[in-house]
Protein backbone atom coordinates (compact mmCIF):
# COMPACT_ATOMS: atom_id res chain seq x y z
CA UNK A 1 0.00 0.00 0.00
CA UNK A 2 1.41 3.41 -1.04
CA UNK A 3 0.56 6.79 0.37
CA UNK A 4 0.47 10.02 -1.65
CA UNK A 5 0.39 13.23 -0.58
CA UNK A 6 1.14 16.81 -1.76
CA UNK A 7 1.01 20.25 -0.02
CA UNK A 8 1.31 22.87 -2.36
CA UNK A 9 2.39 26.69 -2.03
CA UNK A 10 0.15 29.51 -2.34
CA UNK A 11 -0.28 30.26 -5.72
CA UNK A 12 1.35 27.23 -7.11
CA UNK A 13 -2.66 25.75 -8.50
CA UNK A 14 -2.75 28.58 -10.50
CA UNK A 15 0.14 28.85 -11.85
CA UNK A 16 -0.10 25.04 -12.89
CA UNK A 17 -3.43 26.10 -14.65
CA UNK A 18 -1.77 29.24 -16.46
CA UNK A 19 1.04 26.70 -17.33
CA UNK A 20 -1.35 24.27 -18.99
CA UNK A 21 -3.81 26.80 -20.16
CA UNK A 22 -0.93 28.47 -22.34
CA UNK A 23 -0.09 25.36 -24.45
CA UNK A 24 -3.64 24.96 -25.14
CA UNK A 25 -4.48 28.04 -26.30
CA UNK A 26 -1.57 28.55 -28.59
CA UNK A 27 -2.16 25.45 -30.44
CA UNK A 28 -5.90 26.16 -30.87
CA UNK A 29 -5.24 29.35 -31.85
CA UNK A 30 -2.34 28.31 -34.38
CA UNK A 31 -4.78 25.37 -35.46
CA UNK A 32 -7.69 28.37 -36.40
CA UNK A 33 -4.79 30.39 -38.11
CA UNK A 34 -3.39 27.28 -40.23
CA UNK A 35 -6.92 25.79 -40.82
CA UNK A 36 -8.07 29.81 -41.73
CA UNK A 37 -4.99 30.23 -44.22
CA UNK A 38 -5.82 26.74 -46.21
CA UNK A 39 -9.75 27.23 -46.50
CA UNK A 40 -8.68 30.94 -47.85
CA UNK A 41 -5.88 29.46 -50.37
CA UNK A 42 -8.23 26.47 -51.42
CA UNK A 43 -11.07 29.05 -51.81
CA UNK A 44 -9.37 31.58 -54.17
CA UNK A 45 -8.10 28.60 -56.47
CA UNK A 46 -12.12 27.28 -56.21
CA UNK A 47 -12.94 30.88 -57.16
CA UNK A 48 -9.92 31.01 -59.93
CA UNK A 49 -11.22 27.61 -61.17
CA UNK A 50 -15.00 29.19 -62.11
CA UNK A 51 -13.63 31.68 -64.25
CA UNK A 52 -12.90 34.77 -61.97
CA UNK A 53 -10.13 37.47 -62.17
CA UNK A 54 -7.50 38.03 -59.74
CA UNK A 55 -9.51 40.63 -58.20
CA UNK A 56 -12.23 38.47 -57.16
CA UNK A 57 -9.57 35.63 -55.79
CA UNK A 58 -7.53 38.10 -53.76
CA UNK A 59 -10.76 39.64 -52.01
CA UNK A 60 -11.74 36.52 -50.63
CA UNK A 61 -10.04 37.02 -46.87
CA UNK A 62 -10.16 35.66 -43.16
CA UNK A 63 -9.29 37.63 -40.23
CA UNK A 64 -8.22 35.34 -36.75
CA UNK A 65 -9.79 36.46 -33.53
CA UNK A 66 -8.09 37.25 -31.29
CA UNK A 67 -5.84 39.68 -33.42
CA UNK A 68 -2.93 39.38 -31.07
CA UNK A 69 -1.87 36.57 -28.55
CA UNK A 70 -3.19 33.61 -28.04
CA UNK A 71 -6.70 32.18 -26.64
CA UNK A 72 -8.37 28.81 -25.83
CA UNK A 73 -11.67 30.36 -27.61
CA UNK A 74 -9.46 31.61 -30.93
CA UNK A 75 -11.96 31.69 -34.03
CA UNK A 76 -11.52 32.81 -37.53
CA UNK A 77 -14.04 34.87 -39.78
CA UNK A 78 -13.80 34.13 -43.53
CA UNK A 79 -15.75 36.26 -45.71
CA UNK A 80 -15.73 37.96 -49.11
CA UNK A 81 -14.86 42.16 -49.81
CA UNK A 82 -17.21 41.67 -52.52
CA UNK A 83 -20.90 42.31 -50.73
CA UNK A 84 -22.79 40.43 -53.63
CA UNK A 85 -20.57 37.20 -53.96
CA UNK A 86 -23.16 35.23 -52.08
CA UNK A 87 -25.29 35.23 -55.38
CA UNK A 88 -22.26 32.88 -57.13
CA UNK A 89 -22.23 30.85 -53.99
CA UNK A 90 -25.86 29.94 -53.99
CA UNK A 91 -27.30 31.07 -57.34
CA UNK A 92 -29.73 33.37 -57.94
CA UNK A 93 -32.52 35.06 -60.13
CA UNK A 94 -32.67 38.67 -60.21
CA UNK A 95 -35.50 40.49 -61.82
CA UNK A 96 -36.34 43.95 -63.35
CA UNK A 97 -37.77 46.73 -62.56
CA UNK A 98 -39.53 46.22 -64.82
CA UNK A 99 -36.34 45.67 -66.90
CA UNK A 100 -32.81 44.73 -66.14
CA UNK A 101 -30.69 46.32 -68.61
CA UNK A 102 -26.93 44.57 -68.94
CA UNK A 103 -24.06 46.44 -70.82
CA UNK A 104 -23.16 44.97 -74.52
CA UNK A 105 -19.51 44.31 -75.53
CA UNK A 106 -19.68 48.19 -76.79
CA UNK A 107 -20.66 50.08 -73.60
CA UNK A 108 -17.88 51.75 -71.52
CA UNK A 109 -16.84 49.24 -68.46
CA UNK A 110 -16.96 52.38 -66.11
CA UNK A 111 -17.01 56.64 -65.59
CA UNK A 112 -14.29 57.58 -63.29
CA UNK A 113 -14.57 54.80 -60.63
CA UNK A 114 -18.09 54.00 -60.85
CA UNK A 115 -18.84 51.22 -62.93
CA UNK A 116 -21.17 51.99 -65.96
CA UNK A 117 -24.64 51.83 -66.11
CA UNK A 118 -27.62 53.43 -67.98
CA UNK A 119 -28.02 56.11 -65.69
CA UNK A 120 -25.03 56.88 -65.15
CA UNK A 121 -24.32 56.88 -68.67
CA UNK A 122 -27.05 60.16 -69.44
CA UNK A 123 -25.33 61.87 -65.94
CA UNK A 124 -21.51 61.48 -67.58
CA UNK A 125 -21.37 60.93 -70.80
CA UNK A 126 -25.02 61.61 -73.25
CA UNK A 127 -28.23 60.75 -73.99
CA UNK A 128 -29.58 57.12 -74.96
CA UNK A 129 -32.15 56.34 -77.81
CA UNK A 130 -34.73 53.14 -77.03
CA UNK A 131 -34.80 51.13 -80.25
CA UNK A 132 -37.60 48.55 -79.81
CA UNK A 133 -37.16 44.79 -81.65
CA UNK A 134 -40.08 43.15 -82.17
CA UNK A 135 -39.80 39.73 -80.72
CA UNK A 136 -36.54 40.49 -79.71
CA UNK A 137 -35.58 42.02 -76.18
CA UNK A 138 -35.23 46.01 -76.51
CA UNK A 139 -32.04 47.75 -76.85
CA UNK A 140 -30.48 51.23 -75.17
CA UNK A 141 -28.03 53.31 -77.91
CA UNK A 142 -25.89 56.13 -77.92
CA UNK A 143 -24.84 58.77 -80.12
CA UNK A 144 -20.56 58.07 -81.42
CA UNK A 145 -19.41 60.33 -83.14
CA UNK A 146 -18.13 60.18 -87.11
CA UNK A 147 -15.47 60.74 -89.47
CA UNK A 148 -16.56 62.86 -92.95
CA UNK A 149 -17.93 59.59 -94.32
CA UNK A 150 -20.38 59.01 -91.40
CA UNK A 151 -18.02 56.27 -89.89
CA UNK A 152 -17.16 55.29 -86.70
CA UNK A 153 -13.13 56.42 -87.07
CA UNK A 154 -10.85 52.80 -86.42
CA UNK A 155 -14.07 51.02 -85.80
CA UNK A 156 -13.77 51.43 -82.41
CA UNK A 157 -16.42 52.47 -79.91
CA UNK A 158 -14.30 54.73 -77.21
CA UNK A 159 -16.09 57.00 -74.33
CA UNK A 160 -14.60 60.12 -76.07
CA UNK A 161 -15.90 59.61 -79.32
CA UNK A 162 -19.43 58.66 -77.51
CA UNK A 163 -19.22 62.27 -75.13
CA UNK A 164 -18.43 63.99 -78.70
CA UNK A 165 -21.73 62.32 -80.34
CA UNK A 166 -23.51 62.96 -77.04
CA UNK A 167 -22.88 67.11 -77.44
CA UNK A 168 -24.26 67.21 -80.83
CA UNK A 169 -21.00 66.08 -83.33
CA UNK A 170 -21.98 64.33 -86.43
CA UNK A 171 -22.73 60.39 -85.43
CA UNK A 172 -24.29 57.34 -85.68
CA UNK A 173 -26.02 54.88 -83.16
CA UNK A 174 -24.20 52.17 -81.33
CA UNK A 175 -26.37 49.66 -78.97
CA UNK A 176 -25.08 49.70 -75.52
CA UNK A 177 -27.51 47.93 -73.42
CA UNK A 178 -29.44 45.15 -73.61
CA UNK A 179 -33.05 44.77 -71.48
CA UNK A 180 -33.85 41.58 -70.16
CA UNK A 181 -36.88 40.71 -67.81
CA UNK A 182 -35.28 38.50 -65.36
CA UNK A 183 -31.66 36.76 -65.47
CA UNK A 184 -30.39 33.82 -63.75
CA UNK A 185 -27.03 32.79 -62.26
CA UNK A 186 -26.36 29.62 -61.07
CA UNK A 187 -24.20 28.85 -58.57
CA UNK A 188 -20.21 28.93 -59.40
CA UNK A 189 -18.34 28.49 -55.62
CA UNK A 190 -18.12 26.35 -53.62
CA UNK A 191 -16.27 28.53 -50.69
CA UNK A 192 -18.99 26.61 -47.50
CA UNK A 193 -17.97 23.00 -48.56
CA UNK A 194 -14.20 23.89 -48.85
CA UNK A 195 -14.69 25.83 -44.95
CA UNK A 196 -16.66 22.47 -43.90
CA UNK A 197 -14.08 20.47 -44.89
CA UNK A 198 -11.49 22.33 -43.44
CA UNK A 199 -13.56 22.84 -40.60
CA UNK A 200 -12.75 18.85 -40.00
CA UNK A 201 -9.53 18.92 -39.85
CA UNK A 202 -9.14 20.99 -36.77
CA UNK A 203 -8.45 17.89 -34.23
CA UNK A 204 -5.67 17.33 -36.73
CA UNK A 205 -4.21 20.64 -36.44
CA UNK A 206 -4.70 20.86 -32.72
CA UNK A 207 -2.37 17.92 -31.97
CA UNK A 208 -0.24 19.04 -34.82
CA UNK A 209 0.19 22.25 -33.14
CA UNK A 210 0.31 21.27 -29.68
CA UNK A 211 3.71 21.98 -27.56
CA UNK A 212 3.82 20.94 -24.12
CA UNK A 213 6.99 20.42 -21.91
Amino acid sequence: MARFNYSYQSGEFAAALVAIKDPIGAAGTAAITEAANIAKAEGRADIAAAGFSKRWQNTLAVIVYPKRGVSIDASALIYHKIRYAGVFETGATIGGKPTLWLPLPTAPKRAGRQKMTPALYVRTVGPLISIERPGKPPLLAGKIATNRRGQINKGKVTLSALRRGGKGAPSTLVPLFIGIDRVSIRDRFSIAQIVQRVAGRLGELYVKNLKVD
